[in-house]
């Protein structure tokens, strides 16, 4: 099996892992206390971090909230197409034979990374909280 082969293949299982955990966050319904856990960051410290509500942001974009969605938390709606775009690059390398190294994705994750970092600092701020926090 070749490279374009593994990533492929690599590639159909990360989709159907990712359709089955969506599948999973619309059947199972997060705003249900305790049905996922919690963020132990701000159980412990009462601060957001960037992915806070973005289970329950999840559920309402599978159905259709794409307000609500917005008001849990923005980076997940932003990243949606960002990941789908990031999916189609991956399937489309794989289909020529070529695969991605981790040093080739790394001019992405940093900023990604930063900008995350960023998004949770912006989203504890009571100026921000509105905009980036409304609902979380």
């Amino acid at each position: 099996m070749g490279n374009g082969e593994t990533a492929l293949r690599t590639a159909t299982v990360t989709a159907a892992a990712t359709v089955g955990g969506v599948v999973l966050v619309h059947l199972w319904d997060p705003n249900v206390s305790g049905s996922y856990g919690f963020c132990p960051l701000r159980a412990a410290t009462g601060l957001l971090c960037p992915m806070c509500g973005g289970l329950r942001a999840v559920h309402a974009l599978t159905d259709g909230q794409w307000d609500t969605a917005w008001g849990l938390n923005p980076a997940v709606v932003l990243l949606l197409p960002l990941a789908i775009g990031a999916w189609v690059v991956w399937v489309w390398r794989a289909r020529q034979g070529r695969s991605t190294t981790f040093l080739e994705r790394m001019p992405v994750f940093v900023p990604a990374v930063a900008l995350l970092l960023l998004f949770a600092a912006m989203r504890n701020v009571a100026a921000f909280q509105p905009y980036l926090a409304r609902l979380t």
